[in-house]
């Protein structure tokens, strides 16, 4: 009976066991995939979550990197307008009245919260100090006096050699911090040293003195050094000596990085807090509160932020490095979820479901991640103005083009534009303007290229395009050129305006000019040179005898640069006659240069190259004064006649270098006749005209020289104090044989008779020519019929000049 039982029992535990193995036998594949499904479902849940995080700090590094180029950008915005205030003070001559800097500062600062107050803190020396502090009340600064702050409060400044209180401030004029001397307080006072000393922007973190209240952060002052206008600060020393005070800008910093944000529409997923700079009086950072935090909740201590997932970077505002701590902002986007490892986790046993899932997924964010790169690389290499690729994309296409070429690729073509009379738009219509004309150039050469060629903008109004895959590259290119000059030339509007303008363009080909980068660019430069030189608005293709023209350019500016320091050049001097008189009445000075051994080479030949080098500056002063010293041998009623060139004119000192001709030789200077070309006019209109003015105040004869040629405008007869107008050569050659030369003359000697001017023809060589221009009331002549140039010493001054048709041969 007991081995019965136990046999049972045996027979039971192995039919267990087998009903065991056939239920492990038939679930095996089910239970390895479970387990395989729990082991790659923990596995990739944990890949995931680390893919996350990365691409997570990724996308938050880029957005706070982002923020705080946008922060930076727009604190330099801010400082560029107070160096915009400098300028003024700098560029003035008389000085810049309180009314002036009220109207100026306002305007500059008209649409910029965060901006407390402008102030200009003048340099007072002790002798001024009185005659400052009376024309401070004389302007309606009531009891204005320099005050020092000690204790906390302002007292009346004890005498010192020197001040810099405020004096202009956008502030009430009844406010209490008028006439507070900045050197009184320490912290200010090595502000400003630290400004003049270096000719750079300083930046203080202080409070202001007329605000109170609990809790009040400090405020940020902004201090621009001025200098005496025309005065060195080339060494510290000059700069302590020049200084003439300081534009002081004082800053809200919260509300002024607020209105940065709210204007650029700062992403609200990355909260960003600013910490004061690093001083001696701070031995760390760690605890500090923000000056700025863009969160509504309370502000975190440096320590704080540091705990968790953090930005670090700077803002830059004059010579102080704010701190910057960004972090993402609490249940924003860019705060890390892990979403995605849980829902891996979640299907479990379900691999396949769960791995196709984690792939869509991460493919979807992976296109996400690819297509913000893609854009971002695009900003990068695209010109914000007209859309167009910019500079950095056409080189690097130059390059793959290059590179393709050594392997058997298509030729291709290079061509360089710049616009014609551009700059003409800018100064007289405003750079709005000229961004719009931009804007429609652009359309239009989009109009004229193929989706294959590249069309860039490199900056300013130069724009590039490489053409390729041209059975003929050659004459394709010009084909484009030409249809791209005649686009171009047609008129554009403009809100108010009908501007025309047009285009240079040069063209270099792969590989017959070049097969590097540095190679193309160079001639295709050469090119473009060569079409603004022949009269602008065409295209030409390289040539190598454009190289050798560069350097042989090269040398005769090398020359002429030795010419103006051995005084190679010379002065020779034309007479003009009084018509009605018959009589010579001066002599117009004409550099001559006579080189070693080239001989006498003609200006025509070198004036340009001088004005393109700036060299016309001393070779001008060179005339001027020559010209004066031998004038004040002559008789008294001879004159001598002296042309300016534009790029003179841009010279801060011309007055004074004709001051010290005119007084170094004893020449009067009502025997002085300065010619002005045309296109100086259409140049900083208000400082010529002053300039003019002056010139005429001490004497100077003006004279408006080959006119009707140039830009011709009757406002500038009315607007500019002109004595005579000088009528061109073009005009004379063909006097005598189409009546429309004579009707032009006569109706500029009409015209200069009502604005009592008086009138010169240019290039006389024929007595039919001087008897016609007698006859339509000329007032003086000048040309080869009464003499060419001569030296000084070849002129008979005590013979009277007889026109003759031997000199006119």
């Amino acid at each position: 009976m007991g081995d019965r039982d136990q046999t049972d029992q045996d027979r039971r535990g192995l039919a267990g066991r087998w009903r065991v193995t056939a239920l492990l036998g038939l679930h095996r594949p089910a239970l390895v995939a479970a387990a395989l499904g729990l082991l790659f479902s923990l596995a990739g849940a944990a890949a995931v979550a680390r893919w996350e995080d990365r691409v997570n700090r990724i996308e938050f590094e880029n957005a706070a990197e982002t923020q705080a180029i946008v922060m930076q950008n727009g604190m330099n915005e801010y400082i560029s307008r107070l160096v915009a205030l400098r300028t003024l003070f700098e560029s003035s001559n008389e000085g810049v009245t309180r009314s002036e800097f009220e109207t100026f500062s306002g305007k500059l600062f008209e649409r910029y919260p965060g901006l407390l107050r402008i102030g200009w803190l003048p340099r007072i020396t002790r002798k001024e100090r009185a005659e400052y502090e009376a024309a401070a009340i004389a302007d309606g600064v009531s009891g204005y006096h320099i005050k020092a702050l000690e204790s906390g409060d302002f007292v009346t400044a004890p005498q010192g050699q020197e001040y810099f209180p405020i004096f202009y401030s956008t502030q009430a004029k009844t406010s209490r911090v008028y006439g507070m001397d900045y050197m009184s307080v320490p912290d200010r006072r090595a502000a400003l040293e630290r400004a003049r000393d270096n000719d750079q922007i300083a930046a203080l973190r202080t409070k202001l003195y007329a605000r109170s209240g609990a809790g009040q952060l400090p405020n940020v002052f902004v201090i621009v050094p001025v200098y005496a206008k025309g005065t060195s600060r080339d060494t510290v020393a000059d700069r302590r000596r020049n200084i003439s005070g300081f534009v002081v800008g004082i800053f809200d910093l919260p509300l002024l990085m607020q209105a940065i944000r709210v204007r650029t529409g700062a992403s609200p997923a990355v909260s960003v807090n600013v910490y004061q700079p690093y001083s001696a009086r701070i031995i760390s950072l760690e605890g500090m509160l923000p000056d700025y935090a863009s969160a509504a909740d309370a502000p975190q201590s440096m320590r704080d932020v540091a705990r968790g997932r953090h930005w670090s970077g700077g803002l830059k505002i004059g010579d102080a490095d704010w701190q910057v701590r960004a972090i993402p902002t609490a249940g924003g986007p860019l705060e890390t979820s892990y979403d995605r490892a849980g829902a891996v986790l979640t299907v479990g046993m379900l691999l396949t479901l769960s791995l196709s899932i984690y792939l869509m997924l991460a493919s979807r964010n992976s296109r996400r991640l690819s297509l913000a790169n893609r854009r971002v690389l695009e900003l990068a290499q695209t010109d914000v103005l007209t859309g167009l690729p910019n500079r950095a994309f056409f080189l690097a296409r130059l390059d793959e083009l290059n590179g393709q070429l050594e392997h058997g690729g298509w030729s291709f073509s290079i061509l360089m534009l710049d616009l014609d009379r551009f700059k003409n738009v800018n100064d007289s219509l405003g750079h709005g303007a000229g961004d719009a004309l931009l804007r429609l150039v652009a359309q239009r050469l989009k109009s004229a290229v193929r989706a294959t060629d590249v069309l860039a903008r490199l900056g300013g109004d130069e724009f590039a395009i490489i053409q390729e895959g041209c059975e003929d590259q050659r004459a394709s290119s010009t084909e484009l050129a030409a249809r791209i000059a005649k686009l171009v030339a047609e008129p554009f509007l403009l809100p108010g305006h009908r501007v025309e303008i047009g285009t240079s363009i040069g063209i270099a080909v792969a590989p017959d000019h070049g097969s590097d980068q540095e190679q193309l660019l160079k001639k295709a430069d050469l090119a473009l040179y060569r079409s603004k030189s022949v009269g602008r608005n065409c295209f030409t293709i390289y040539d190598e005898a454009m190289s050798a023209e560069l350097e042989a350019r090269n040398t005769l500016e090398g020359d002429l640069r030795d010419a103006i320091a051995l005084c190679q050049l010379e002065v020779h001097y034309q007479p003009f006659m009084d018509v009605s008189a018959g009589v010579r009445r001066g002599f117009e000075a004409l550099v001559r240069w006579r080189h070693p051994t080239r001989g006498l080479i003609p200006p025509d030949q070198f004036i340009a190259l001088a004005e393109e080098t700036g060299l016309i500056v001393p070779l001008g002063e060179f005339v001027l004064r020559r010209a004066c010293a031998d004038a004040a041998a002559w008789p008294s009623d001879l004159m001598v006649a002296v042309n300016l060139s534009p790029i003179q004119f841009k010279e801060a000192d011309l007055f004074d270098v004709i001051s010290a001709a005119l007084g170094d030789s004893g020449l009067a200077p009502q025997r002085l006749e300065i010619e002005i070309t045309e296109s100086v006019l259409l140049e900083r209109g208000t400082e010529n005209h002053a300039f003019t003015e002056r010139l005429k105040s001490i004497g100077v004869e003006l004279a408006l020289d080959d006119f009707g040629t140039g830009y011709s405008s009757l406002s500038y007869l009315t607007a500019f104090p002109f004595d005579k107008i000088k009528i061109d050569k073009s005009f004379i050659r063909n006097l005598t044989h189409q009546p429309r030369s004579s009707a032009i003359i006569s109706s500029i000697v009409t015209l200069a008779r009502g604005l009592d001017m008086s009138v010169t023809a240019e290039g006389v060589e024929t007595v039919e020519e001087f008897e016609r221009l007698k006859a339509l009331g000329v007032n003086f002549a000048q040309g080869y019929l009464f003499g060419r140039p001569l030296p000084i010493d070849q002129i008979e001054l005590d013979r009277p000049a007889e026109g003759s048709q031997r000199d006119a041969a």
